[in-house]
């Protein structure tokens, strides 16, 4: 799985003018017909084609043939196990990322000063991270679901087999209510130790939302076992049998990310029209969230599926602007071309400590007539 990390070290990478990054993102997925018999090269080949035709002078064409190179030669050699692949290559620093992800990805090349990061941080926006604790009154499991990958990390808490036990002699009844009292005695502590546990491993994970999965009845008593904290990241319980099937697991928890992202971003863009309209510390529009970002004020960037406009920058300053401009108001430095905004924004923000968030289908479309993208700010 990739690791926040990973992607905080692409957001922070440090520009070197003269040295762009060739950015890859290829679909692999095995399930198409057009990948098959390694179709998939010849994609990535038309897509390196387009940039190039792009290029001008010598210099720039020779710098990005190494590039090309370096890439090309790893995908001579790679065997897709998962839908998508990622790399990130310069090789006059000798920068070579890649990882594979199991989420769609649409084949394209980018080649610029700083690694093209938006369709990943789009991807950890969409699939955030799952914490599922699949648990029974003897045994419990916990799950990470994430870019649609699920990793187990623990299983069998408790190994006695805690189960309703009957007793013989002359005194049945009551033999049988202390082995029963026992039982639901260890049934309890086992859930308190599996609450235990799940507040150490949703920390070390880092869990964005959570999953009560095993018997109704068990996992309602777990809820109520959870510290309140860990209570506010469950989004749903399903009853599923302790020992599913990783790959069941992973089905059902799918399922729930999807209702749970999409009413999530209708009620935060319906928040932020409301509260950009009565002047409560956030932005709707291009311009006044451009102008809130280079004050440091974002703290949650909100933007819609597939708008990308484009704009300025100086080169000097690295203000950016919409729209064309001939030089920087603030320090009559020259502009370059900026293709896209949004993207630049999202870097601008998660490097300050602020959040992004894109929003999808009726969401989107809503915040598209409001202006396309908005946020929530510190002050």
């Amino acid at each position: 799985m990739i690791a926040r990390r990973d992607l905080k070290e692409l957001i922070e990478w440090e520009r070197k003018p003269g040295s762009p990054v060739l950015s890859v993102y290829l679909d692999v997925d095995q399930s198409r017909a057009a990948n098959l018999n390694r179709g998939f090269e010849a994609a990535l080949k038309n897509e390196l084609r387009f940039v190039q035709e792009q290029l001008k002078g010598k210099k720039k064409r020779e710098e990005f043939r190494k590039d090309t190179e370096r890439v090309l030669n790893f995908i001579s050699r790679y065997e897709p196990t998962q839908r998508g692949l990622v790399i990130f290559c310069d090789a006059s620093r000798k920068f070579f990322w890649h990882r594979q992800v199991n989420v769609p990805v649409i084949s394209r090349a980018y080649w610029s000063e700083r690694p093209h990061v938006r369709p990943l941080l789009e991807a950890f926006d969409e699939f955030e991270r799952y914490g599922v604790i699949l648990t029974g009154k003897a045994q419990a499991r916990v799950f990470t679901v994430f870019l649609r990958e699920i990793e187990e990390h623990q299983e069998a808490f408790a190994e006695a087999d805690v189960r309703h036990i009957k007793g013989a002699g002359s005194d049945h009844r009551r033999s049988q209510m202390n082995i029963q009292r026992k039982a639901d005695e260890h049934a309890r502590w086992h859930l308190k130790r599996v609450a235990e546990l799940v507040e150490e491993l949703s920390d070390k994970y880092a869990f964005d939302r959570m999953v009560l999965a095993g018997p109704a009845g068990v996992t309602s008593e777990l809820y109520g076992l959870l510290p309140k904290r860990l209570r506010q990241r469950v989004v749903a319980s399903r009853a599923l049998p302790v020992d599913s099937k990783p790959h069941h697991v992973l089905m059902e928890t799918l399922k729930i990310e999807e209702k749970v992202e999409r009413a999530g971003e209708r009620k935060l863009v319906r928040e932020l029209i409301t509260a950009a309209a009565k002047n409560e510390r956030a932005a709707i529009g291009l311009e006044s969230t451009i102008t809130a970002a280079e004050e440091g004020r974002i703290w949650r960037f909100v933007y819609a599926e597939d708008f990308a406009p484009g704009g300025a920058e100086c080169v000097k300053c690295e203000v950016l602007f919409p729209g064309t401009k001939r030089s920087c108001p603030y320090c009559r430095g020259k502009l370059r071309r900026v293709n896209d905004l949004v993207e630049r924004l999202v870097k601008q923000v998660v490097s300050a400590g602020g959040k992004a968030e894109q929003v999808r289908e009726a969401a989107a479309k809503k915040l598209t007539d409001a202006g396309g993208v908005g946020a929530f700010l510190r002050f």
